[in-house]
């Protein structure tokens, strides 16, 4: 009988193509159901890899799919292997729910990441909370917690989070908090930490950098905060934050220019400013701040228009090579599409990204091919990427490809569309490549085979729990 090709993988391939499958499955896909007995169901070969992997079942999320059962079944098969835990919203009772955590409790040893969601009953979080701060987790590195009650700010245990201490956490990398709690518990945190994630509430604003001062956050090489009403970030002195091994920062404040003019990070190369709403323009956001960014080399701007491309902007990150620029939500376009003379300041520009163009868009896609005309003068193409919606591809590649290495990708079409319409072929066979995510995403991941699970594959009846 002959081999298909699937079956002559070694078995190593076989397994990290179902980890691409598995990982790729929503948070809100029953994965042990319609992941792991789906292809364990094709063949006796799939069905020993699967159960005889431990690395496909060191990841634990707690829904409402998850029993006692289910999680005694995760912990014994992935033998020695360190976990990966996620607390989601489910519909336990009290008692349900906290024989799950005993199960789980039981291997603190092997935790190495923790994740709480923001959907979980503030009943399932104080559970999870007080078993959490009486146990150690000597492989814990990653802690992302969402949505601290605030009914659990006045007692003292749960809200300093004694479990993320030094003693019950040594080796704590990555922490993502809400702000409220994150004021209350740096100066417990390990000085290691090199990774951190606030997100901010108007009722709970930093209005002095001592959160920031903290030893156990001079150490940090990524941080982002983000705020989801008003302007909680205030009364910052310039240059008053200093984080001198900072290399990524993730503005996601509504009025982020105190704590911009605030930092100070001679080592950043990666800096996004993206909003939740638009409320500072850029020329106001960063003037001032000549050369203060000038290592940072990939920059990203939310709710754009052509102002955000300012001198001011050039100014402050005058050394940029790639840029990525995300336009306003539900907003009219700019009426200034001319194109700033100062943008040539960026000499060392490789690579553009923009996302979101529409066809209406054309006054400003016009003043972008001016622009990557006069860049030819002495400069090599730049690299450019459209990602565009309910866009014409090819009234898009005739008005840049000439002045650029030209990549399309469209989110609202699909192959099947494109290769269908006449002007594709023409298209296809031009130097450039056209991409397609939903398509390439259902090609790798199978997602959109099936409307009735996300994962795209029906639960079936096999032998699998045997």
């Amino acid at each position: 009988m002959q081999i298909g090709p699937i079956n002559r993988l070694p078995t190593e391939l076989l397994l990290r193509a179902f980890q691409f499958h598995l990982e790729a499955a929503p948070d809100t896909c029953d994965v042990y159901r319609h992941g792991k007995r789906f292809l364990a169901s094709v063949s006796r070969r799939w069905r020993d890899v699967i159960l005889h992997s431990p690395s496909l079942w060191t990841t634990i999320k707690v829904t409402s799919y998850c029993s006692e059962a289910r999680a005694k079944t995760y912990v014994s098969r992935s033998s020695q292997s360190l976990l990966n835990i996620h607390f989601y919203s489910s519909g336990h009772d009290q008692g349900t729910f906290t024989a799950i955590l005993n199960v789980l409790a039981a291997c603190a040893h092997r935790w190495c990441s923790l994740i709480i969601r923001n959907d979980i009953s503030s009943l399932h979080k104080y559970l999870i909370l007080e078993k959490l701060n009486h146990l150690s987790f000597p492989s814990l590195k990653r802690v992302s917690f969402w949505g601290f009650p605030g009914s659990f700010l006045g007692q003292a245990e749960l809200s300093q989070l004694i479990f993320l201490h030094p003693e019950s956490s040594p080796h704590l990398e990555h922490l993502h908090l809400p702000a409220r709690v994150g004021q209350l518990v740096p100066s417990h945190i390990r000085s290691g930490l090199s990774t951190l994630s606030l997100s901010f509430h108007v009722s709970h604003p930093i209005r002095h950098p001592s959160l920031f001062e903290s030893p156990s956050f001079q150490g940090l090489t990524s941080l982002h905060v983000t705020d989801y009403s008003a302007n909680v970030i205030c009364d910052l002195l310039p240059n008053s934050i200093q984080l001198p091994l900072l290399e990524k920062f993730v503005c996601g404040l509504q009025y982020g220019k105190a704590l911009i003019h605030a930092l100070v990070a001679p080592k950043l190369k990666h800096f996004e400013y993206c909003p939740s709403s638009h409320h500072e323009l850029a020329s106001a956001l960063f003037a001032g701040l000549n050369s203060r960014f000038n290592n940072v080399d990939y920059l990203r701007l939310s709710e754009f228009t052509t102002e955000n491309l300012s001198e001011t902007v050039c100014l402050a990150f005058p050394n940029v090579c790639h840029l990525e620029l995300v336009p306003a939500k539900n907003s009219v376009r700019s009426h200034r599409v001319a194109l700033p003379s100062a943008v040539p300041l960026w000499n060392n520009l490789k690579s553009l990204t923009l996302q979101g163009l529409r066809d209406t868009d054309f006054k400003f896609l016009s003043s972008l091919a001016s622009w990557f005309e006069l860049r030819l003068n002495g400069q090599p193409k730049l690299r450019v990427k459209i990602v565009s919606y309910q866009s014409t591809i090819s009234s898009l590649f005739r008005r840049l490809h000439k002045h650029c290495h030209l990549e399309l990708s469209d989110d609202f079409c699909t192959i099947d569309k494109v290769l269908c319409q006449s002007q594709a072929w023409e298209v296809l066979r031009l130097p450039f490549r056209v991409t397609d995510k939903f398509s390439a995403t259902t090609f790798v991941t199978g997602y959109g085979r099936s409307r009735n699970c996300c994962c795209g594959a029906h639960a079936l009846t096999t032998d699998y729990d045997s």
